[in-house]
């Protein structure tokens, strides 16, 4: 016999001193700095998790009563969120964990547990479905949900298992704890976005999150995350996406997105959209018809991806400005034509160059993602990553050190050649060095990244200037919005 119950789905707040996105780095996370905060808590605006708006549409789908408590976006500390908890009193808490967040998560949770001491703790994520044993084993998580983006493949049938008071062992891709040592169960399938409901909104306010720039003197949009595909087939050896999304690809019909889209326009005001797939660009065909859609219905939106070089052509990038597109993300990753090799197969360093032309000659804006610190880095590799950055003439840049995730071939690699430097998991963003090379210390990696992001940000800001001197930047702005535009560079400082 079925019980009723009451669910809260969470999205603890951030942990003390940092802010953290759960949902980057392929669902593991990742962390920024925040040094004068003490408590939990959220500093600046937080990314909305796309998962909650799914995980919302299930249950609702199901008729569970459940609430959805954001706890970034209501920016409550550690009392606060103990205080509302206390006073739902839910048979089940599904939680989102973080890896860089992983020890402050599951405190938290272990202190929920002591609030609430009848409730049932899941975690979802992907440091869940990668190292869910250490979820079980260090803190109050009663099951750790294996499933991949947006984590709802399995929902149901926990739930359901839990109403009947049934035995988890038939609940595929899950993982508990008896008798001291972590049991799991088998893989579940991984998920094809067609075959669950769309994204539901009802039960939080999808506004007050983050927001982009169309460019540095452009419109500020607050924007929403949409999924439109789901899965990466490339399996970059350091990549953390085929854990968190699956290599099976599986695309959303375009109609239906841009429902989503128009909704969320029409009825919250939104104009702004992350499309969240692994790559915008990885069915041409998709993408134009997503464009079209767009198009057809004369949505006035402003939105972003990311896209692989070798995926882009004229004619897609056209009509993704035409519908709305202001920004792309690349992954460059490197400048080296040996590294680029197994850094990113099947892309060469000209791809690469065409890429960023073409986007330029459409006039959108292009961020560059860079990866330093790669097994065989140098000094003189270093440098030459630097030098074919500038030849891109990027719009701004992601300066990052390679970070070995478990789960990924690069961490078996890593682990097996003495190179990880700490398993301090909090440690684990692309702004720390976690792990050495064959031939650059930690130091030195860290001197390197630091002296050409500062001469990075002298080149822009000089050039920058003199195109204000020789009229080849228009002097249509105001002293205020120059200096921001400088301010905009000197930012990206590490």
């Amino acid at each position: 016999m079925q019980k009723n119950i009451k669910l809260i789905v969470l999205n603890p707040p951030s942990p003390p001193y940092y802010d953290v996105c759960r949902e980057w780095a392929g669902g593991f996370g990742i962390a920024w700095h925040r040094g004068k905060r003490q408590d939990y808590g959220q500093s600046d605006d937080p990314i909305l998790q796309p998962c909650l708006p799914y995980v919302s549409s299930i249950l609702s789908k199901e008729g569970y009563d459940f609430k959805v408590l954001d706890c970034q976006r209501l920016k409550l500390n550690k009392s606060q969120v103990l205080k509302e908890i206390g006073k739902e009193n839910p048979d089940i808490v599904l939680s989102l964990i973080g890896l860089p967040s992983l020890r402050k998560d599951l405190e938290l949770l272990n202190s929920i547990k002591e609030t609430v001491s009848n409730t049932l703790i899941v975690g979802i994520g992907t440091t869940c479905r990668v190292i869910p044993s250490e979820v079980l084993l260090n803190g109050s998580v009663d099951v750790a949900l294996r499933s991949d983006y947006p984590y709802v493949s399995n929902l149901v049938d926990l739930i359901q298992t839990f109403q009947q008071e049934g035995n988890l062992k038939y609940v595929s891709g899950v993982s508990y704890v008896k008798d001291g040592k972590p049991v799991h169960t088998s893989e579940s399938v991984e998920l094809d976005l067609n075959t669950i409901p769309p994204p539901s909104y009802d039960q939080f306010e999808p506004d007050g999150y983050h927001s982009f720039f169309t460019d540095i003197r452009g419109e500020k949009y607050e924007y929403v995350p949409i999924l439109g595909s789901k899965g990466c087939p490339y399996g970059c050896f350091y990549c953390p996406y085929p854990l968190g999304f699956g290599r099976k690809v599986t695309y959303r019909r375009p109609r239906e997105i841009v429902d989503e889209m128009e909704y969320l326009h029409l009825a919250h005001g939104i104009r702004g959209f992350l499309f969240r797939n692994q790559s915008f660009t990885m069915s041409r065909k998709h993408a134009l018809e997503v464009c079209d859609e767009i198009v057809s219905r004369g949505l006035d939106v402003a939105w972003f991806c990311e896209a692989r070089v070798d995926e882009v052509s004229r004619e897609v990038l056209q009509k993704m400005r035409e519908a709305g597109c202001k920004r792309i993300h690349f992954g460059v990753e490197t400048g080296d034509p040996e590294f680029i090799k197994f850094g990113k197969p099947g892309v060469t360093l000209e791809v690469t160059r065409k890429a960023f032309r073409l986007t330029k000659e459409i006039d959108l804006w292009r961020t560059a993602h860079v990866i330093l610190g790669w097994p065989d880095e140098t000094l003189e590799t270093v440098r030459r990553t630097y030098e074919f950055v500038l030849g891109l003439d990027p719009d701004d840049v992601n300066w990052n050190t390679i970070t070995a995730y478990p789960g990924t071939k690069l961490y078996d690699m890593a682990e097996m050649n003495s190179w990880v430097l700490t398993r301090d998991w909090s440690k684990y963003t692309p702004d720390t060095v976690m792990m050495r090379g064959k031939n650059l210390t930690a130091a030195q990696l860290c001197a390197a990244k630091r002296e050409i992001t500062r001469d990075y940000v002298r080149h822009k800001v000089k050039r920058l200037l003199l195109e204000f001197a020789s009229g080849r930047r228009k002097l249509d702005l105001s002293v205020s919005n120059i200096k921001a535009m400088i301010r905009f560079y000197i930012s990206q400082r590490s």
